[in-house]
């Protein structure tokens, strides 16, 4: 056999440069696959910022987002309008519609609001939306005759006048917390005689300071400044006859919600004034008026969502006319041995706070202490005399008045950072509720003190309750022990609707029966109430009542619902974004 050998096939060599140009097309290709990726990485990079900076979430109202854009666009309008506030102050300054220390007041409370701006845009924010979803569930609409309505609102400067008054209260017995039918007639003569003798020509500035039994407004002539006629701080009948009024005439003898009788004059009338030049503004000032009229529009949803609720509670319907005696909730830990007092102060000269640097020998000194010791004796007499004289006498500002306290102090104990002399007098052993002490000298003058009574305030309520329930007078024991504003008229709040107050106190209110007084009612955070019923009407909410529905239907009913939902704030945001 023969064995053939296979010949062996020479393989062709590469050239080099082919060789090369492969491992450059491959580095080639790897380079670029860097490159792109890099891009890539550089693209994500910038849109993950770009995301941070515009579209990430700072709130959220069941599970709609809230983005940084939205919060700095409304953050922006939100400062504007504080700016344009600023800009109304000056200009009412120059006007003399404000004095500078009233411009300085508003100037003020319009930088606090600044200060709190990032909270303030991002809650307004979370408003808008939820009230936007609640207006469509209450079939609300809005045009853009509404937005337009709004703006031509915000660019109007309303009327104002500059009031005066002359104020003739009728007397009040000792301890009265109310005038009797012969006394308001005397008041309302006196008036009527007052008004006389300006119609004869008499001048309004010897009038006012001679007669008006107003000692704040008598001291300046009546002079109330500007007022407009949304200014719910002035009595409403007063209000009325002002804006009715003839320059320069004085008004008729006006009966005021407070058994007082007035006479007004109106001597200057700033008419209502619309900014044409409002909308011009907002662009020059770099706002996007679209985003604006956005704003506005969520405004007008807000205002006509109030409207249908306050609707609701605002048409006739039972009213109860209700007394209260209310004790604002205590501060927290206390002492074993801390205490309530009530107190009639005398300082010489009438001036608390210039009584410290005063010299002890100098005679205002033993002045103040003859009247502290003769209103001693006489309450000794008659303790009943205390709130009345408190209101009258005392020069402590915030005792003064029908709306004052009457003297009455919160809880003090060995710890309170309060005058020496006065916490040894008051925290000596052996004091029960209604012990009147000795005056007392301390770094403000002379002191009568009356021991109220010791924590806590249920155990007092209650038993202001069961007296009451036995039939002692429910406006006296308000008078004497009541913290509320209507303390000095015997806890009167008037004819309550519906909806007015907390549903907690309402609850209350129209739980129990005509001329019987309630449970104790205590509410967290604030205090504990005690009412007394005296009847019941049908009635229609009007004035004052009217706005305080339209300010508490509303903010009941909404924070109800707000509460129901899902709401979700950036911690960060203030410190962030401001």
């Amino acid at each position: 056999m023969t064995f053939k050998a296979k010949p062996v096939v020479k393989r062709a060599q590469r050239p080099a440069w082919e060789g090369q140009d492969r491992r450059n097309f491959y580095q080639n290709v790897g380079f670029g696959i860097v490159v792109i990726a890099a891009v890539l990485i550089l693209v994500i990079a910038a849109a993950i910022t770009w995301y941070d900076e515009h579209l990430s979430s700072v709130g959220s109202v069941d599970g709609q987002s809230i983005s940084k854009d939205e919060f700095r666009d409304r953050f922006q309008i939100e400062s504007w309008r504080v700016d344009e506030g600023e800009r109304r102050i000056r200009t009412a300054v120059v006007g003399g519609q404000l004095t500078e220390a009233e411009a300085q007041s508003q100037l003020e409370s319009l930088s606090n609001t600044r200060s709190q701006l990032p909270a303030i845009a991002l809650e307004r924010l979370i408003d808008s939306k939820l009230q936007a979803r609640l207006a469509v569930e209450e079939g609300i609409t809005t045009t853009p005759e509404d937005v337009d309505t709004q703006l031509l609102e915000e660019a109007t400067t309303p009327e104002q006048r500059h009031a005066w008054m002359i104020e003739l209260a009728p007397e009040l017995d000792p301890g009265a917390v109310t005038p009797t039918a012969a006394q308001k007639a005397a008041a309302k003569a006196a008036a009527d005689a007052v008004l006389r003798e300006l119609q004869d020509g008499k001048p309004w500035e010897d009038v006012a300071r001679t007669v008006s039994t107003d000692a704040a407004t008598a001291a300046q002539v009546g002079d109330l400044g500007w007022l407009q006629a949304e200014d719910r701080q002035i009595d409403e009948p007063y209000l009325t006859a002002i804006f009715a009024a003839e320059a320069n005439t004085p008004t008729t003898v006006i009966e005021g919600d407070d058994a007082a009788y007035r006479i007004g004059r109106v001597t200057e009338i700033a008419a209502k004034t619309v900014d044409d030049a409002y909308q011009a503004k907002l662009t020059n000032d770099g706002i996007d008026p679209n985003k604006y009229r956005a704003v506005v529009l969520a405004d007008v949803v807000h205002k006509k969502l109030e409207d249908k609720i306050v609707a609701q509670v605002t048409g006739p319907g039972p009213q109860r006319h209700v007394q209260e005696i209310y004790i604002r909730q205590a501060d927290e830990g206390l002492g074993a041995d801390a205490i309530k007092v009530r107190h009639i102060l005398y300082s010489p000269n009438d001036d608390p706070s210039s009584a410290a640097t005063l010299d002890a020998n100098d005679p205002a000194w033993s002045a103040a202490e003859q009247l502290a010791t003769a209103t001693y004796l006489k309450l000794k007499e008659n303790p009943e005399l205390f709130d009345s004289i408190g209101r009258a006498e005392s020069n402590e500002g915030s005792a003064q008045g029908i709306t004052g306290s009457g003297g009455k102090l919160p809880y003090f104990d060995k710890e309170s950072g309060i005058d020496e002399a006065f916490k040894a007098a008051i925290l000596a052993p052996g004091l029960k509720a209604g012990d009147l002490l000795e005056p007392v000298k301390s770094s403000f003058g002379w002191h009568v003190i009356q021991v109220m009574y010791r924590p806590p305030d249920l155990d007092r309520l209650n038993a202001l309750k069961a007296l009451a329930d036995k039939g002692e007078d429910f406006a006296a024991l308000a008078r004497d022990n009541s913290e509320a504003e209507t303390a000095g008229a015997g806890g009167d709040l008037g004819w309550v609707a519906k909806g007015q107050l907390d549903a907690t106190l309402m609850d209350a209110i129209f739980s129990t029966e005509i001329g019987q007084t309630s449970a104790v009612v205590t509410v967290e955070n604030d205090g504990l109430y005690l009412f007394k019923v005296l009847g019941e009407e049908i009635r229609t909410p009007e004035g004052r009542q009217l706005e305080e529905l339209r300010s508490t239907a509303f903010s009941d009913w909404y924070n109800a619902r707000k509460e129901a939902v899902e709401i979700d704030r950036d911690p960060s945001i203030a410190g962030s974004l401001s």
